[in-house]
């Protein structure tokens, strides 16, 4: 599962194999649960290194936590997803009104409205 993720994001994204991936998978909790703290877990799986969280809005944990990386490492982090067909539009406005919709699309709308200064914000690529 893993390995293969890895091998179509490099392709697709041109990313050399040498540099390093950290997956993070986000685990969606009860809304009713919404917390300000979001504790990450490092695991290892094999040769792959994962982040693992749980959050009731995925978006946002997904932004909050590429804001600490870059805050903690002083290099703004790259978050690589899959795109889903539809219209961006339709899915903005699912996520203000029902706190759903496409995750990479909304994550970057976190990130744009938490950090003004675009050079300062992690990078969102969609691609496949």
């Amino acid at each position: 599962e893993y390995f293969l993720k890895e091998k179509e994001v490099r392709d697709d994204n041109h990313i050399p194999s040498n540099d390093p991936i950290l997956f993070l998978e986000i685990i969606v909790s009860d809304a009713s649960e919404f917390v300000d703290v979001i504790k990450v877990k490092g695991v290892q799986v094999g040769d792959y290194r994962i982040l693992r969280a749980e959050s009731a809005a995925v978006p946002n944990a997904i932004a909050a936590l590429l804001l600490y990386i870059r805050d903690q490492t002083g290099k703004i982090p790259h978050a690589y997803f899959g795109w889903v067909e539809g219209n961006p539009i339709q899915y903005l406005l699912r996520f203000i009104l029902f706190g759903e919709g496409d995750i990479a699309v909304v994550t970057r709308e976190v990130l744009r409205r938490a950090e003004k200064n675009y050079k300062m914000r992690p990078g969102i690529h969609v691609g496949g």
